[in-house]
């Protein structure tokens, strides 16, 4: 029996129909950055249409960990989110609200500084400087000479909660710095005429004064005549190698050699670097890796913009998001192979391609 033009027609909206929805699904990655329209809020989950095959969804830890930003989503919304795993048991996209939080929380530590308000902050640890203490999911660090009160014991602060003031964010370099004092001109006024004693590219020792995610203070002895400053050396100017943890390599006490970079005279501050005092090894290691070679390395992170690659001699490549392919996955600790594209000492960065993508003897 021949079919009817109804039918013939129906059968072809339906190809139409499928052959766009298949178009407009696109391959998730492992951290892409997306955007969508939250479709449900509840306080088990959130549901986000990111125009994938099926809905993305916010739970469990990752709920929790941005619960005041997720108490003020309503169905509608549009947000950024963060690919944790492009599918789950259930068919959804897992994803995180983490960066979007986070951003949040910064802009808005920036704007209690600009207007001098107070935030509520609760002690996590203590060292010698001073009290490590979380605002939020961010850690910041209030030193013990903006202690109004100091007990006999800081530890006896630990888990109670703190009124302070912001007097340093810097969301770039994760460092929040915290004060219970009001500025006093005087007292800065005396630091600045000690940093004034000071030149930019002085060579100078000091002593760790407090260690912290973001870097160490390290305080310098001037002279009895001078008396003291206190600088930072923030975890990027630590090494030329890449220190996740400044307190697996530093303690409160501890004798550094360290060169002045910069003065803040905004907050009486000194910033210093211990690695400028040493030999970068990556530009004696770099002239081995000439255009074109191949070598082998492991999957040390992955990000948005592309694959970091650890080679031999304790440096990283990066294979950029260009030049990955479009079904490609790459996972840490998996096993690569990859050309050395370019060189680029001033960023100290090595650009790589996946061998799969070098092309052919005879492409041309």
């Amino acid at each position: 029996m021949a079919k009817s033009s109804q039918d013939t027609s129906k059968t072809q909206s339906f190809a139409a129909l499928f052959e766009a929805s298949q178009k407009k699904v696109t391959a998730l990655r492992r951290n892409q950055e997306v955007t969508g329209k939250v479709v449900s809020v509840s306080p088990q989950e959130v549901l986000i249409d990111i125009g994938a095959k099926s809905e993305g969804i916010v739970s469990g830890r990752e709920l929790s960990a941005v619960s005041d930003l997720a108490s003020k989503l309503a169905v509608g919304d549009s947000i950024e989110a963060t690919v944790l795993y492009p599918e789950n048991d259930a068919g959804q996209v897992v994803l995180s609200l983490r960066k979007l939080s986070g951003e949040k929380r910064w802009a808005e530590l920036e704007e209690k500084k600009e207007n001098s308000e107070d935030i509520e902050v609760v002690a996590l640890e203590v060292n010698r400087g001073g009290v490590i203490c979380d605002y939020l999911g961010i850690h910041g660090f209030l030193p013990s000479s903006q202690l109004t009160k100091a007990p006999a014991k800081l530890t006896d602060l630990i888990g109670k909660g703190l009124t302070a003031r912001v007097i340093e964010v810097d969301r770039n370099s994760n460092r929040l710095i915290l004060s219970q004092k009001s500025p006093n001109k005087k007292d800065l006024e005396a630091v600045l005429k000690l940093l004034a004693k000071v030149s930019i590219g002085d060579k100078v020792s000091g002593i760790v004064s407090a260690v912290l995610p973001f870097g160490i203070f390290v305080e310098i002895e001037l002279g009895e005549e001078k008396g003291k400053v206190e600088g930072l050396v923030h975890i990027s100017e630590l090494s030329w190698e890449k220190i996740e943890d400044p307190a697996k390599f530093f303690k409160v006490g501890d004798k550094v050699d360290v060169l002045v970079i910069a003065k803040d005279e905004a907050t009486g501050r000194l910033n210093l670097s211990i690695k400028q005092l040493q030999e970068d090894p990556f530009m004696k290691v770099s002239e081995k890796y000439t255009k074109d070679l191949e070598v082998s390395g492991t999957v040390a992170r992955v990000t948005p913009f592309g694959v970091f690659v650890s080679l031999a001699d304790g440096i990283e490549g990066l294979i950029h998001i260009s030049k990955i392919p479009p079904n490609e996955n790459f996972e840490v600790g998996q096993k690569v192979d990859c050309s050395v594209e370019a060189v680029d000492t001033k960023s100290r960065r090595i650009a790589l391609v996946p061998v799969v993508l070098v092309k052919p003897i005879l492409y041309r």
